[in-house]
C-alpha cells in the first residue's frame, strides 16, 4: 500500500504522536518488543506512512531519545538560568528538577536498565549519526558549565558528564535503596557533586 500524502500540521501532529506512542511502547516493552504496527494503529496510519516519517525502526528510537533528551536539557538549562541564588544552587536545583522529570518516563528509565539493548540499536545506526549524538552531548554539558562560570580548564567536562550520567542510573535501583529514601539519597550525591564543582559557597 502506498504511503498516504500528509498536509503539513497534519504531518507534524502525526509525527508528535509517533514519539509519544513509541516512548509508550519503550516504557512497556523495550525497544525488541515494541511492535510497529501497533503503533502505526494506535496513531491511525499504515506501515507505509511510517517509514514516511523514519526510514527505520533505529532511526525513530533515535529520533525519540534525542527529542526527549533536547526537551530535558532545555529544562535543565531553564532552571540553571532563571533560578535564583548562586550558581552552586542553580546547579543542585537544575538537576533535582531534571532527576523529577526522568522518574516521570518510564522508557528513559528502560533505556538505562537494557543498556545491552540499547547498544544494539546504537550498533545498526549510521555511525555519523552516533558521533553526531556524542558530540552534542559533550557541547551541550560545556554550554551549562559555562553558564554556571566553570570554563574547561576548571573542570574536567568529560568527568563531569559520567558523573551526571552516573548518578541518574541510581533510579535503576529504586527499589533496592527504598522510594522514600531514594530521593534524599540523589540529593545528597548532587550536594557532594556540587561542592566538589563549586566549593562551599
Amino acid at each position: 500500500m502506498m504511503p498516504k500524502h500528509f498536509q503539513a500540521k497534519e504531518k507534524e501532529l502525526i509525527y508528535h504522536r509517533l514519539i509519544e506512542e513509541g516512548k509508550k511502547s519503550w516504557g512497556l516493552y523495550g525497544i525488541k518488543r515494541t511492535n510497529i504496527d501497533e503503533i502505526c494503529n494506535s496513531v491511525g496510519i499504515s506501515k507505509g506512512s511510517f517509514y514516511s516519517f523514519f526510514d527505520s525502526k533505529e532511526l525513530f528510537f533515535m529520533e525519540i531519545r534525542e527529542k526527549s533528551e533536547q526537551e530535558i536539557k532545555a529544562l535543565l538549562m531553564e532552571v540553571t538560568l532563571h533560578h535564583q541564588g548562586s550558581s552552586k544552587e542553580r546547579f543542585i536545583a537544575a538537576l533535582s528538577e531534571v532527576f523529577q522529570e526522568v522518574r516521570r518516563h518510564p522508557w528513559l528509565i528502560s533505556l538505562m536498565k537494557n543498556r545491552g539493548e540499547y547498544e544494539q540499536l546504537l550498533r545498526k545506526l549510521p555511525q555519523e549519526r552516533v558521533e553526531k549524538h556524542i558530540a552534542e552531548d559533550q557541547e551541550d554539558i560545556e554550554k551549562l558549565m559555562i553558564h554556571l562560570g566553570l570554563e574547561a580548564e576548571d573542570v574536567d567536562i568529560k568527568t563531569v558528564a559520567v558523573a551526571i550520567r552516573g548518578l541518574f542510573f541510581l533510579l535503576l535501583h529504586e527499589q533496592e535503596l527504598g522510594k522514600e529514601h531514594i530521593e534524599s539519597v540523589i540529593n545528597l550525591l548532587v550536594e557532594g557533586l556540587a561542592e566538589r564543582l563549586f566549593g562551599r559557597v
